[in-house]
Formats: C-alpha cells, structure tokens, sequence
C-alpha cells in the first residue's frame, strides 16, 4: 500500500510540474507576444486551477509560487507579472477555498472583496503608469463599475471552465 500512496504522491509532483512550467511559458508568451495579452492571464489562472483539482491546494499554493517566482525571473518585463501574481493566479487559489463554503451568496461576497482588495492594490500600481487625462475621458467610478461587472463574468466563465474540465476533460485524460 505504500508504495501505490508513493507513486500516486510522485504522480501529483509530477502533474504539477509540468503544469507549473506550461503556466511559467504562458507568462512569457503573455510578454513577448503582441496581442492577446488578457486572454494569457486568464489561461495562466485556469492553469493553475487545474494543479488544484488534480492535486490539491497545497500543490496549487506551491505551484502559483513556484510560477511566480520563475515568472520573476523568465519574463524580461517585471511589471507584466503583476498581474498574475496580484489577481489572476492568486484567485485560483482563493476561489478554490471560497468554494468549498457551498453557500452561494456568502462566497459572492468574499469573492468581491478579494477582488476588491486586489483592484485596490492593482489600481495604485497602474496609476503609476496611466496618464492623469485617461480620467478626464472616463471617470473612476464608471472604470470600476466596469471591472466590477467584468469580474463577475469572469468568474463565471472561470466556474464553467472549472465544470467543463470536470465533467469533459478530466474523464478522458484520467487514468485512475
């Protein structure tokens, strides 16, 4: 019995490794590429949230360290990491403990404050770069107001994804 415990622990290391060093390259490709650089964040964090379902939590917290740290140090433009690190991976990790309250309303919630949270601390960086007379065109409140709403289909499609890859994806590439 300790031996299949091993191999099925050697199994999660394994899964989680490959899938932390795909997430690291998307981090580059997000950098290097011209277009697309969103949809990168997004398909980093829906990455990571297949570490947590494979492999459990702990996997996914050392995973998004492990890919924040190798991003740090791969990707050429620092500041691009930012992202990643501050919301979108970060997130695949607090939904994942969010949802396992199993009372809707609560997890809306918490999900909006994290989000909150992390707009707040994104915001302060971003000002640092955007000019003062973006907001002359668009008034903070309406920017926030669109993330809010942006946030909450992101989430959404981030909770089909999540279902997709349970209900579609993982009996195909499932051997056990």
């Amino acid at each position: 019995m300790r031996e299949k415990s091993g191999s099925k622990y050697s199994r999660k290391i394994a899964i989680a490794g490959i899938l932390t060093a795909f997430l690291v390259v998307v981090l580059i490709l997000e950098n290097i590429l011209p277009t697309g650089k969103l949809g990168f964040y997004v398909f980093a964090g829906f990455l990571l949230s297949v570490v947590i379902m494979e492999c459990g939590v702990l996997f996914g917290w050392a995973g998004f360290a492990v890919s924040s740290l190798l991003a740090v140090l791969l990707v050429p433009e620092k500041t691009a990491v930012v992202p990643y690190v501050l919301f979108f991976g970060i997130y695949s990790l607090v939904k994942s403990h969010i949802e396992k309250l199993n009372r809707a309303a609560l997890e809306l919630v918490l999900k909006f404050v994290f989000f909150n949270a992390a707009l707040y601390l994104l915001w302060q960086i971003a000002l640092m770069f955007i000019p003062q007379r973006f907001f002359d065109i668009l008034p903070v409140a309406v920017i926030i107001v669109l993330l809010e709403i942006l946030f909450f289909i992101y989430d959404w499609v981030f909770s089909l994804w999540i279902q997709f890859y349970q209900e579609k994806l993982r009996p195909k590439i499932s051997r056990e």
